[in-house]
């Protein structure tokens, strides 16, 4: 319960500062009815291909269990990311419904700058492609907040009959049409975004 009542007592307090503006709290601890006060970010990860792979189903079980807005660490938050990893995590991780690079302090900074020229350019490319998803995030976010709906879900809501998809942990929904499935192996490449009929 003291994770909730952290969070609601810092959006209470940032709203009687100002009345005007709506606070955005974020938060690792939470309980039942957090969600009505933070954003949750799953904790300090590891720079890492595991760490990449779980940051999907984090972000999805937080959704399952009344968290719709989260996110992990992209690129990991305790070690060194490599240009590759820190691409891959940039692509999938612009589709989560929170987004936003952290990293601990005596690590290489994860900024998609400091990986050279060709990571920059695929972390600009993910990030602009979130970018024109934001009126679609949006309203993704404004249907959690008043039906209770997911903004990212497992992919097998999309047929809940198709017991395949319900194995599938590299893809997950981004409302009820949009599909964003991630190979999450060193040696491939490929990112797909699709719309389900």
């Amino acid at each position: 319960v003291y994770g909730m009542l952290m969070a609601r007592s810092t959006y209470e307090g940032m709203k009687l500062a100002d009345k005007d503006k709506r606070p955005f709290v974020l938060t690792r601890a939470g309980f039942i009815g957090s969600q009505r006060y933070a954003a949750t970010w799953t904790g300090d990860n590891v720079s890492n291909w595991e760490h990449l792979h779980m940051s999907i189903s984090m972000v999805l079980q937080l959704g399952l269990s009344g968290q719709p807005f989260s996110g992990p660490d992209i690129g990991g938050f305790a070690g060194n990311a490599t240009p590759r990893l820190f691409g891959r995590w940039m692509g999938i991780g612009a589709m989560f419904p929170f987004c936003r690079g952290h990293t601990e302090t005596d690590t290489i900074d994860h900024e998609p700058w400091s990986f050279g020229e060709e990571c920059e350019e695929v972390c600009r490319l993910a990030l602009k492609r979130r970018y024109r998803l934001l009126p679609h995030i949006y309203t993704l976010f404004y249907m959690a907040h008043t039906t209770g709906t997911l903004v990212a879900s497992p992919t097998f809501f999309a047929d809940p009959e198709d017991l395949t998809l319900r194995k599938l942990e590299n893809s997950f929904l981004l409302g009820p049409v949009l599909v964003c499935a991630r190979f999450l192996f060193y040696s491939l490449d490929m990112t797909y975004l699709m719309t389900v009929e």
